[in-house]
């Protein structure tokens, strides 16, 4: 086995965990794949591999679940993440792996604590400016860490919705949002060969994974387990990994 298998084989099992994560929960795909990828082939490379795979998994879900979905607020926050996208693939593209992968760490930790915590909603009530706001910081983090997740899931946690409602609409927004992202990387030349050809050799773990997740989320759902618990415990301890490695550069 070369060098090239190696890694193909590493980036699909880490794309099948990532897959596997976001069909149990229904986020964090990129927050998973991000810091293990960047082990391997560098944060430039790791996070247009997981924008790409994040872009794709909210196909299925925006369709499945098209009617819950709070339009006009998730056009809003979109609005609101595409100058964003393309600051965020600026700084993805200029700055050191570090930053990039200190920053992904101190997400992580901030949104899993707040998950672990969180009864409370940081908001408490609704207005375009924090909407647009919520969208921004979503696009920035999104092109330059890959995870666009925790501020908009924050936001939508305030909202009145039911649990399909927030879902469908968390789905539409990042659909939208990475459609932004990816055409920044493209923008900014890192979409490479590399990285579509990762892509194509990682879709079969992606698709594994995937359904894995699916049936996990139905028998935790069936035995009544909080895997969310579990997996932000997860997400705290990759976040933590994270700045300890990268904050004496």
């Amino acid at each position: 086995m070369g060098h090239m298998d190696t890694t193909i084989i590493l980036i699909s099992m880490i794309i099948a965990l990532a897959g596997f994560t976001q069909g149990l929960t229904g986020f964090g795909s990129a927050l998973v794949s991000v810091p293990l990828l960047s082990m391997i082939v560098g944060a430039q490379t790791a996070v247009p591999i997981a924008g790409i795979f994040g872009w794709l998994v909210t196909l299925p879900v925006v369709w499945k679940m098209r009617h819950s979905i709070q339009r006009q607020t998730g056009l809003i926050l979109f609005a609101g993440s595409i100058p964003a996208s393309f600051v965020g693939a600026k700084m993805l593209a200029n700055m050191p792996s570090e930053y990039i992968l200190l920053t992904m760490g101190v997400v992580l930790l901030i949104s899993s604590i707040h998950s672990l915590r969180a009864s409370a909603p940081l908001f408490s009530k609704t207005s375009v400016p924090i909407t647009i706001g919520a969208g921004f910081t979503s696009g920035v983090l999104g092109a330059s860490v890959g995870e666009s997740g925790p501020p908009v899931i924050a936001y939508t946690s305030m909202q009145p919705w039911t649990a399909d409602q927030t879902k469908s609409t968390l789905a539409f927004f990042f659909m939208l949002q990475m459609i932004g992202a990816n055409i920044g990387f493209w923008n900014e030349g890192l979409i490479t060969e590399e990285v579509i050809s990762h892509v194509i050799s990682a879709l079969p773990g992606f698709a594994i994974g995937l359904s894995g997740g699916m049936i996990a989320y139905h028998l935790l759902q069936k035995y009544k387990i909080d895997y969310h618990k579990i997996v932000h415990v997860f997400l705290l301890f990759i976040g933590f990994t994270l700045v300890i490695k990268n904050i004496n550069f």
